[in-house]
């Protein structure tokens, strides 16, 4: 894996220009069907309208292992390939340099930091390894989301929808190419739209600017406000975010428990802010403390944060130390299935833990979705 590079380009220029153009690109527009299309038929959609600005891409590479393109046509093209602009990113390049979106499919930590090679651990990776048949969780070996978490120059987010996926790459260009910041974004990118069974709050709806800004930070809030108090949290990321809200709908028809629901892309980006915001506390005794965003989200109340992610528990586990009240996270590798009955029991046994309702309720629920 390259270290970061020791200087970043010169602010402004033809790269700064590149990037706002790209930003307005990638602007929302009245009527957008993004809300309701999957991560990666968005991100085809709006890679097929940066391409269409011309030299804003320049050409595409193959990167690994060749895959078949998709039946719909849409811009993505083939399940392993890079989409670059004109100029690659390197210290020392005699033209501007202008941003990069690789689009690729490494199912292993090889694979990945293969690509990573080619991108000179710069810019936009988007990996769609998880709509491809595999054996792992989200099709990524186990070891991947693990090192990308220890990679503090990587951001890595797992969207839920199309929308954040635009939320994501407008905030990835501003951090990248705007602000200067070194490192990569990296997006784990899955094909399944929104469900049409579900609530519509949970996983279709338009995000709000203030929306888009805090699901760029880790995590905004999905469930509509409401009067009756909640008594319990339910986080999910990337495809997870549909089975919690699943569970919420559950909770509340079933056994009349409010739950919030809330879109989590980026445990580890959430748990990065909340240890900066400490250890900028800590030097800084005087001075007004920081309110990391996990916190600004949650600390309204006590009530148990059940989180879930399609990859390790681990994952989701980050932000445990981080929050007021108890977290239980779920994964791919916890012994239980991440369904949303099984979420609804969990959820049940936490408030009875608490002794905010009797543990029968927790031996209905076992038996009313035929669980044991």
């Amino acid at each position: 894996m390259h270290t970061p590079l020791p200087h970043p380009p010169l602010p402004g220029g033809e790269t700064g220009r590149a990037a706002h153009a790209c930003m307005a690109a990638l602007a929302p527009v009245s009527g957008s069907p993004l809300a309701h299309a999957s991560p990666r038929r968005a991100l085809g959609a709006m890679a097929g309208s940066l391409k269409q600005g011309g030299a804003l891409v320049a050409r595409m590479r193959k990167v690994g292992t060749q895959a078949g393109p998709f039946p719909d046509g849409d811009s993505w093209e083939v399940g392993a390939s890079a989409g670059a602009w004109a100029v690659r990113y390197r210290h020392g390049a005699a033209q501007p340099e202008k941003p990069l979106l690789y689009l690729c499919s490494p199912a292993s930590l090889p694979a990945l930091r293969a690509v990573l090679v080619e991108s000179g651990g710069r810019g936009i990776v988007c990996n769609d390894a998880e709509t491809q048949v595999s054996r792992w969780p989200k099709g990524v070996q186990p070891a991947l989301p693990a090192w990308l978490a220890a990679q503090h120059n990587c951001m890595p987010f797992d969207p839920a929808t199309g929308e954040e996926v635009r939320a994501i790459l407008r905030a990835a260009l501003e951090t990248l190419y705007l602000e200067q910041q070194p490192g990569y974004y990296y997006l784990a990118i899955h094909d399944e739209g929104a469900d049409e069974d579900a609530d519509e709050f949970a996983v279709a709806a338009p995000l709000s600017a203030a929306d888009a800004a805090a699901a760029s930070l880790g995590m905004y809030r999905v469930s509509p406000l409401s009067p009756e108090p909640c008594r319990v949290r339910l986080c999910g990321a990337g495809r997870m975010l549909a089975v919690v809200a699943d569970a919420a709908r559950l909770l509340q028809e079933d056994w009349d428990i409010a739950a919030q629901v809330w879109s989590c892309p980026s445990y580890t980006r959430l748990a990065r802010d909340a240890q900066a915001a400490e250890q900028w506390n800590l030097c800084h005794p005087r001075a007004i403390p920081r309110l990391a965003h996990v916190r600004r989200c949650l600390d309204d109340s006590a009530a148990p944060v059940i989180a879930v992610t399609g990859y390790g528990q681990h994952i989701a586990g980050q932000i445990g130390g981080h929050v007021r009240g108890r977290v239980i996270a779920i994964g791919a590798d916890t012994s239980m299935e991440t369904s949303a009955p099984w979420l609804v029991v969990t959820a049940l046994k936490a408030l009875a833990d608490d002794g905010a309702l009797p543990v029968q309720f927790v031996e209905y629920a076992l038996r009313r979705y035929a669980l044991l």
